[in-house]
């Protein structure tokens, strides 16, 4: 009875998805209908890049500008040796069903000169697919996760982990037809993950990398730093990060290699990365952190935060990665 309620209601889910992003974003000149005669063509497959080759740029819609002049660069055309982009702020389900999340107002289209429409933000995504970088969806984590129903639906249903994450899965893969996910794990503080949070980590892996239905055009990583003790749960857990192509530490004002080994001495070298952010990072501590190699296995690669603060910045810095 459970199994049947539970299918019934993610079909229901999808119907919605499918029918609302249709008339969302005709209204805006577009539309993701896999049986609509103006489908976008099909981008190439190409592979994911393998360690230590991961140079993971991520666009911040309100990332302010330096330099002169100082110019809030799109998507298109903000870290052009970037091979996986993230889109940070937002949320898929805005972007893929924007009759029932989206918003005139939203953060995302008033914060961006660039992008006034969702339709435009999900254009320049493929453009960015279309020339073989793999796009990301940022999922924030949430004191919810930490309950046995980590998300609400804009009706009010309660989803569990299992349709919560089919829920992403049917928003990021078969809406907006992106490469995979990127967890940003800061919003619990110093509260720990438990056992409702892992599972949720987990299943997502059912549908997003190495573990998943569709582990070689799937990518899933997770943003973590000792700051949240919720990144703990996957950068110390082999059997939690297995299910994950890679992390990325995220405490750019800490020392780099110490920031490393606190994760990768754990669950492996290969699944490890630092960010680096002009924020806090000159450009010469972030081309070493690039180029710098641990002992045995590679690195995952090198992650820039607001990569379209400063595109010459980002630019250099996956440049040095060898």
């Amino acid at each position: 009875m459970k199994k049947q309620h539970y299918a019934v209601m993610l079909a229901a889910l999808a119907c919605t998805i499918s029918c609302n992003k249709m008339s969302s974003l005709q209204d805006q000149n577009a539309t993701l209908n896999p049986n609509s005669p103006t489908t976008l063509t099909p981008f190439a497959v190409l592979a994911i890049p393998a360690p230590p080759n991961h140079k993971i740029a991520y666009y911040a819609f309100d990332a302010t500008p330096t330099g002169t002049p100082a110019v809030k660069l799109p998507l298109t055309n903000f870290a052009n040796f970037a091979n996986e982009v993230v889109l940070f702020e937002g949320t898929a389900w805005e972007l893929a069903d924007s009759v029932h999340y989206g918003s005139n107002t939203a953060y995302i289209k008033t914060v961006n000169p660039n992008y006034k429409s969702y339709a435009s933000i999900i254009r320049d995504a493929h453009t960015l697919q279309s020339r073989g970088v793999k796009v990301l969806m940022n999922v924030d984590d949430a004191t919810s996760w930490n309950t046995t129903s980590p998300f609400t639906t804009w009706n009010g249903t309660h989803l569990t982990y299992q349709q919560f994450a089919s829920f992403v899965k049917t928003c990021i893969v078969d809406s907006l037809h992106f490469d995979g996910i990127a967890l940003d794990v800061e919003h619990m503080g110093s509260t720990a993950a438990n056992t409702n949070f892992t599972n949720l980590v987990k299943e997502f892996g059912k549908y997003f990398g190495p573990l998943s239905s569709n582990p070689s055009n799937t990518i899933y990583t997770a943003a973590i730093y000792d700051g949240a003790q919720a990144g703990f749960a996957i950068g110390q857990s082999t059997s939690v990060a297995q299910y994950l192509n890679f992390v990325e530490d995220m405490g750019y004002f800490e020392n780099n290699t110490t920031r490393f080994n606190r994760w990768g001495n754990v669950i492996g070298h290969s699944k490890t990365m630092i960010g680096v952010s002009k924020q806090y990072n000159s450009l010469s501590n972030a081309t070493t952190a690039a180029a710098w190699e641990p002992s045995g296995a590679p690195k995952a690669g090198i992650m820039v935060f607001a990569g379209n603060v400063d595109s010459a910045y980002t630019n250099t810095i996956f440049r040095a990665v060898h």
